[in-house]
């Protein structure tokens, strides 16, 4: 098991999007960032909790998959 795949897809998990970052994703990442951030504070004033969470699990899996599965280096 390589140890930076797993440190970033663990940042990545933590903070969605900081992991396509370290892996020099630039635009990948800050999209993910972005776009996870808006629907989170949508999703926080419209007052769903548990679609929240849903969202933020999937969200957080999904990117620290990403970037644990990227290949670029």
């Amino acid at each position: 098991m390589d140890s930076d795949k797993l440190v970033r897809a663990v940042c990545s998990f933590f903070v969605p999007g900081l992991g396509q970052l370290m892996n020099g994703e630039i635009g990948k990442g800050l999209a993910i960032l972005i776009i996870f951030m808006l629907i989170w504070i949508a999703l926080l004033s419209v007052g769903i909790p548990l679609v929240q969470t849903i969202f933020g699990i999937v969200v957080r899996l999904f990117a620290a998959y990403d970037a644990y599965t990227y290949d670029g280096f």
